[in-house]
């Protein structure tokens, strides 16, 4: 026997569908009497779930009204949904429902998922277990993580933390879990609150030994922590590089690149900058972004790479050999001036051979004196790392 959140399903079906609607649009459809129906009816927008078009007479129809309600119930039945799907459920124009959608994706009541010209869907947020955590837990994780789920969502802070530990971890002790993540960033971070640079010069040594050309290598942050994952800042870059233009997010990127490259420049006297070229094509590059956007003023010094009919990425290759001779066949450097100190700027440090190698070529060649180099994220598995903080 058929129940009333059948014909719920029918109404959210119909909504998204055809839109506005009438009793009898749906009555040949409903297993209810059209009493029934109107008592379901009746009850949606008492609640604020739908909004009649008129009182009462023949003219009567229903519509999806705006609330957080109305959002809450259509979800319950509907997986995802577009922008025109809810311009239809709501009655209005595609412009006007764009500026809902924004508004309840600003108040976490939707999430967005994907950029133009990509589709764009919008799902439900469910309300996440703040109350498991302290308050030192949730302000920490809310700033300091997230998540890419296997479908795309980039979900932020408490959100992103409960959907990895519930469909990640294997762990039911959440609220252990969260603590043990503080901890883990105690000990990384060294308790430092306002993370200037990360000074990862000693992993160099412990993977080149003496055959080391950079006088220091510093990120932005780290790769990925033990045991809970990508840091927010390597997630990012991961959607940044995933081919879809994200403008915002690669700014945001730039943004938090930009305090530790003008240390750097400042610090060590730095006249010349070089960009690692990316190995794979795509239709927006993450480090061309990145060049335009930092505000640097010296000068800068061109960077290209050769590739063969198959381009090989440096993540791809497992041996620090075959990185070290990928990196000398395919980086070419090429400059009439010479330069005291150079920076070199890139994406990710893995072993960091791409950077080394193309430092002794630039030292080799008489173009630098000293080569530095700073990243936006870095492996924390090898190494001593100094937290460099803001004053």
């Amino acid at each position: 026997m058929k129940t009333d959140n059948d014909n719920y399903q029918l109404i959210s079906d119909t909504l998204v569908k055809s839109g506005v609607f009438a009793i009898s649009d749906i009555e040949g459809e409903s297993s209810l009497s059209r009493e029934g129906i109107k008592k379901n009816l009746h009850f949606l927008v008492k609640d604020s779930i739908l909004k009649k078009t008129a009182e009462q007479g023949r003219n009567v129809k229903y519509k999806l009204a705006i609330t957080d309600d109305a959002l809450e119930f259509l979800f319950t039945y509907i997986e995802q949904m577009t922008i025109e799907e809810f311009a239809r459920a709501w009655n209005i124009g595609d412009s006007a429902t764009k500026k809902y959608m924004k508004q309840f994706v600003d108040d976490g009541v939707v999430e967005k998922i994907g950029t133009p010209p990509r589709k764009i869907i919008y799902v439900y947020v469910k309300e996440t277990q703040n109350g498991l955590f302290s308050r030192e837990q949730r302000e920490i994780i809310e700033k300091n993580y997230a998540f890419t789920t296997p479908e795309g969502r980039f979900l932020k802070g408490v959100k992103g933390f409960m959907y990895w530990a519930e469909t990640r971890s294997g762990r039911k002790d959440i609220e252990n879990l969260a603590q043990e993540y503080i901890n883990v960033r105690n000990k990384y971070y060294d308790q430092k609150a306002n993370i200037l640079l990360i000074d990862a010069t000693e992993k160099l040594t412990h993977i080149f030994n003496e055959d080391v050309a950079i006088e220091k290598l510093f990120h932005c942050d780290f790769d990925a922590l033990p045991v809970f994952g990508k840091t927010y800042l390597s997630q990012m870059v991961r959607i940044a590089k995933s081919g879809q233009t994200n403008t915002a997010l690669m700014m945001s990127i730039v943004e938090k690149m930009q305090g530790g490259a003008t240390h750097i420049i400042k610090q060590y006297d730095i006249d010349c900058i070089g960009y690692i070229p990316p190995t794979v094509v795509r239709k927006t590059q993450l480090m061309t972004f990145i060049a335009k956007q930092l505000q640097i003023s010296c000068d800068r010094i061109i960077l290209t790479k050769e590739t063969s009919l198959v381009p090989v990425q440096q993540k791809s290759l497992k041996k620090v050999e075959d990185r070290k001779l990928n990196a000398q066949k395919t980086i070419v450097v090429e400059s009439k001036k010479k330069y005291k100190n150079i920076l070199l700027i890139d994406d990710v440090t893995g072993s960091g051979a791409t950077l080394n190698e193309t430092a002794k070529k630039l030292i080799a060649k008489g173009i630098a004196q000293r080569v530095y180099a700073f990243t936006i994220t870095g492996s924390a598995k090898a190494g001593v790392f100094d937290i460099i903080s803001e004053a």
